[in-house]
């Protein structure tokens, strides 16, 4: 593998493991270019765009749903910018999320995240999942929101 796909795929590790895996926002200068943007359900009007966005959105999820045990990386190979990413984890819904009440279940995320990255940093993230536990537990907030 290619030097810059070696580190690109270091940058992406990392990423998952420390920040989605652990909730460290505290990391995200070091990986995030400033506007980062990010597709994911956990923001469903749109993407998330810049750091500061990513913090709080994420922040927020993670506050909800702490992990249960560690995040374990499946999968995981990089080609000249891009990195694709795919774990699974465990996460407990221990406060109220989106105005759904917590349940203390404990749901499995499947996720693929598909990043590109320039100059030591990823500057895009588009997350696909199989979350069908979360996605079944947010419907009743959810569904309005896409669904207009």
């Amino acid at each position: 593998m290619a030097d810059l796909e070696t580190q690109n795929l270091a940058i992406a590790h990392r990423y998952v493991e420390q920040f989605l895996g652990k909730g460290d926002i505290s990391i995200a200068e070091e990986i995030f270019d400033k506007k980062i943007q990010v597709i994911t359900g956990l923001k469903p009007t749109g993407a998330i765009n810049g750091i500061e966005e990513y913090k709080q959105v994420f922040s927020g999820f993670y506050d909800a749903f702490p992990d249960v045990e560690p995040l374990a990386i499946q999968d995981s190979f990089a080609t000249g910018d891009r990195v694709v990413v795919r774990f699974k984890s465990f996460q407990r819904h221990v406060k109220d999320y989106f105005g759904i009440p917590k349940s203390d279940r404990v749901i499995t995320f499947h996720e693929t995240h598909v990043m590109r990255l320039a100059n030591g940093k990823v500057i895009e993230n588009i997350v696909s999942a199989t979350n069908l536990e979360f996605e079944m537990l947010m419907a009743p907030v959810l569904t309005p929101l896409i669904l207009i």
